[in-house]
């Protein structure tokens, strides 16, 4: 794939990300194509150490990543955040997913130094994951902000998207998770920092604190125009709302003009970019 894409570019892509499925079980593929608003961000330096997890964690990690690839497949692909922590729709995938937290609740700060301190990315990137079944603590958020800046996308990835559930189930906690190192994200060359690094920052603006509003504009504007163009409506949403809280549109009017594909309309209301 990275070598078809480089055929057709001309150059190689900064990212090809796959993803499954759509609607009609179909196939996503995001390519990277670098550009202007592509940027680098600082991130942690890797860890060497040998605190990891056990074969048993990595198993859960393992079986409910399958089960829910299946639950996908069927179509039932939905979650409920509720607790504060990701339980499929799918009855076998929510049943290990709940063995996920009973350990989660067990093993917490082992987990956590893992994802510190483990040498071996795939560890991190199963405690992070892990890390978001655990009871809401300030050493859990602590833990998974500075794993948004791990070396590693992936354990970025499962750790931005447990700070997301963690804050889509208690509006409290947004204000817990410092936005600081989550504006630069959105103009990464990779998908999966866009993506979850959005979905992250819609529940942390949706007190409009002007000081991350600022920022957005200022720093990311041109990326969120870009992601908020995208065709796939469910991948463009959280763009599409940051945009308007930007630009100052009621929270009703956002839904009003993203419902019916108005999306030119958010843009222009943004006005001049920096």
């Amino acid at each position: 794939m990275n070598r078809a894409a480089e055929k057709a570019l001309g150059h190689k892509p900064t990212d090809v990300a796959i993803l499954c499925c759509d609607g009609r079980g179909d196939f996503t593929i995001y390519i990277g194509l670098g550009g202007s608003n592509t940027a680098i961000f600082p991130l942690l330096p890797a860890p060497t150490g040998r605190t990891c997890l056990s074969k048993y964690a990595m198993g859960l990690y393992d079986g409910v990543m399958l089960a829910f690839s299946r639950a996908i497949q069927k179509g039932n692909g939905g979650e409920d955040h509720s607790r504060g922590y990701a339980l499929a729709n799918d009855a076998v995938a929510r049943s290990k997913q709940l063995a996920v937290h009973h350990y989660a609740m067990a093993h917490e700060q082992r987990t956590e130094q893992a994802l510190q301190f483990c040498g071996k990315p795939e560890h991190r990137q199963v405690a992070a994951w892990i890390l978001g079944y655990a009871s809401k603590s300030k050493s859990q958020i602590a833990a998974l902000v500075s794993a948004s800046r791990d070396s590693d996308e992936e354990v970025r990835n499962n750790a931005v998207r447990a700070l997301w559930v963690l804050t889509g189930s208690n509006l409290s906690t947004a204000s817990e998770i410092p936005a600081d190192n989550l504006v630069d994200m959105l103009n990464s060359s990779l998908w999966t920092d866009r993506n979850k690094t959005g979905l992250l920052l819609v529940e942390l603006s949706r007190a409009r604190n002007p000081r991350l509003l600022d920022r957005l504009r200022s720093e990311a504007a041109r990326s969120l125009i870009e992601m908020a163009r995208w065709e796939n409506p469910g991948h463009a949403y959280a763009y599409r709302v940051l945009l308007g809280r930007i630009a100052g549109l009621e929270e009703a009017r956002i839904q009003q003009l993203i419902d019916s594909g108005k999306v030119d309309a958010i843009i222009a209301a943004v006005g001049g970019l920096p």
